[in-house]
């Protein structure tokens, strides 16, 4: 059965009921503390013992006649001992309507857990689209699965094994990290760092992007409420394993994790105190922070030490970026098939919601979603009376079109709200991809908080400055569009041939685009009429034309490419036809080139 839900007398509390409330002077002071990682990252990290410690991920396939009459499979035996399992399917929401139970062999079943389909917490990068959420079941190696219809298709059970000692290890670091904060100072939010849960096992496939925060969304994992506070280390490793191998995404999807003893867990990488783009609300995941609560909060509500405890991330979180706890704002939705609304449709939401607001989910269950407007009562009593006054960053419009593969020079300022220079701030220049905002130059700037950097440019797009200042919150300039030139070059292997013969004309083009040869002769009139048109397509860059000269005279051959504004064209070749039988070798000096 579940374990009895904990209250703030419970161990594992991070927070004292009377704790002072966070002030604005203290929230500053924390973002200052905080840097760019978490406020325990400066304590030492565990000693983890390479492969000994490092979670390991295995599989099983479920044969769609494996589901009996009852919808029930028979009991399933492992490859070998699993903490966390999830279900993947080869087209549609592999969890719709199915649940699990898990034992050790010969031991006592666990509740039955719904699996959730998981694909309203879309990726950022790789697919998951098929992926349910990931259940922690604890040690097990026997399971069953039920549905109410059998599957259409085979399913595959992903699973997750953490290590005795990765878990030992992990629950000491745990323990270590909170007494050092609470030594600290008990009144700021006391954050689990990433080293302390075995993070450095599953590094990030790519380096963090970054938004801005407007929102805090709160989930639930979806897995069994039956654990001990001393699991909660080794579940948050289990959960980004499977977020990053059997998802395929970048790094765990949630920028926050707390369990049902208050305790909170760094998740996703970039720093505590800046706008890290997740993978947990999809179409909003560049506007938001995620913050997932361990467990099923469909039926049983979460406990009020955990409530204190996100009510104090979100009270120090939204007012360091600039946002209040409390009242609605308007997000533009970045769509995607399990929004509930069409890309480009303003939504307006909550400051704190719940993932259903954004997405066509349950998440985060029934009993947690009415929980919400207590955590806004919570986190109202304890946020700063106002936001912290953020920096300003400024971008020097940079031209408005750049050549394939030559730098971009961006220059501007960082300043502090009272307009002194902020110097040696790093500035991220980035562009605007499909999944978000792309760093493209990094930079730091000078004395008098100027910074320039320039890089390579090789396709059209929107391009922005950004800087995160300690103790503010992280501050962009607004888009501009730059366009991209094609770099184009031609050459000819001669400059005079016979009459009715053809001249190879090559050269390069970047990006890969056809290139049109215009083909013109000169007239009596001395103007060069167009004779005709020859488009080719290069491969690899490269490119190469036989031109035919038909009839006497000097022809100007102009290579171009590209459509619309973003075009180019290469300088012009001359040659000269000369009547056949004739000596190719000019005459005297100028006779092959141009007029």
């Amino acid at each position: 059965m579940p374990a009895r839900l904990a209250t703030d007398r419970t161990p594992g509390s991070l927070r004292p009921v009377d704790a002072p409330p966070l002030t604005r002077r203290r929230a500053l002071a924390l973002g200052a503390a905080a840097g760019l990682t978490s406020l325990l990252s400066r304590a030492p990290a565990p000693a983890w013992a390479g492969g000994a410690t490092a979670p390991r991920s295995f599989g099983l396939d479920v044969a769609r006649d494996a589901f009996g009459a009852g919808g029930r499979t028979a009991v399933l035996r492992a490859p070998r001992r699993f903490d966390l399992l999830g279900v993947r399917a080869a087209r549609g929401p592999a969890g719709a309507g199915l649940e699990v139970r898990a034992r050790r062999r010969g031991g006592r079943w666990s509740p039955w857990v719904p699996v959730g389909p998981g694909h309203d917490h879309r990726p950022d990068t790789g697919t998951g689209d098929h992926a349910s959420d990931p259940v922690w079941t604890g040690p097990a190696d026997e399971l069953q699965l039920r549905c109410a219809r059998r599957p259409a298709i085979a399913l595959r059970v992903h699973f997750v094994a953490v290590p005795e000692a990765a878990k030992r290890r992990g629950a000491r670091a745990v323990a270590a990290a909170r007494a050092r904060a609470h030594a600290a100072q008990a009144a700021v939010p006391a954050i689990i760092p990433r080293a302390a849960w075995g993070a450095d096992q599953v590094p990030p496939r790519a380096a963090p992007e970054y938004g801005d925060v407007q929102v805090a969304f709160v989930h639930h994992t979806v897995s069994a409420n039956d654990y001990l506070p001393t699991d909660s280390a080794g579940i948050v490793l289990a959960i980004a394993k499977y977020h990053r191998d059997s998802n395929g995404w970048n790094d765990i999807g949630y920028n926050f994790l707390v369990d049902k003893y208050g305790q909170i867990f760094e998740g996703r990488a970039g720093g505590i105190d800046q706008a890290v783009v997740g993978a947990q609300a999809q179409g909003y995941n560049s506007h938001s922070t995620g913050i997932s609560n361990i467990g099923t909060y469909s039926d049983i509500p979460q406990s009020d030490v955990a409530m204190n405890a996100m009510a104090q991330l979100i009270a120090w979180k939204l007012p360091l970026h600039g946002a209040p706890v409390v009242g609605q704002v308007v997000l533009v939705s970045g769509g995607g098939p399990d929004n509930r609304y069409q890309a480009g449709t303003p939504v307006t939401l909550e400051r704190i919601c719940g993932h259903r607001d954004g997405d066509a989910t349950d998440c985060p269950g029934n009993a947690l979603y009415a929980q919400l407007p207590d955590l806004r009562n919570r986190a109202l009593a304890i946020a700063p009376a106002a936001p912290v006054v953020a920096p300003s960053i400024a971008m020097n419009p940079p031209s408005t079109e750049a050549v394939y593969g030559t730098p971009l020079t961006v220059t501007g300022v960082v300043q502090r709200g009272d307009g002194s220079p902020v110097a040696g701030q790093r500035v991220l220049v980035q562009k605007q991809g499909t999944t978000g905002w792309v760093t493209v130059a990094r930079t730091d700037t000078a004395a008098d908080g100027t910074w320039t950097a320039a890089p390579e440019w090789r396709a059209a797009g929107r391009v922005r400055a950004r800087a995160a200042v300690p103790g503010s919150a992280p501050v962009a300039t607004a888009g501009v569009q730059v366009g991209c030139v094609p770099a184009l070059t031609a050459k000819a292997r001669t400059t005079r041939v016979h009459a009715g013969r053809s001249l190879t004309l090559s050269g390069s083009v970047r990006p890969l685009a056809p290139v049109t040869v215009v083909v013109e002769k000169l007239g009596s009139d001395n103007v060069y009429h167009r004779v005709r048109a020859i488009t080719v397509k290069p491969r690899r860059a490269a490119f190469s034309v036989a031109v035919a000269l038909r009839t006497p005279g000097l022809y100007r051959l102009t290579p171009r490419t590209g459509t619309g504004v973003a075009t180019a064209r290469a300088a012009s070749v001359y040659v000269r036809a000369v009547r056949p039988g004739k000596s190719l070798t000019p005459a005297g000096p100028g006779a092959a080139s141009a007029p």
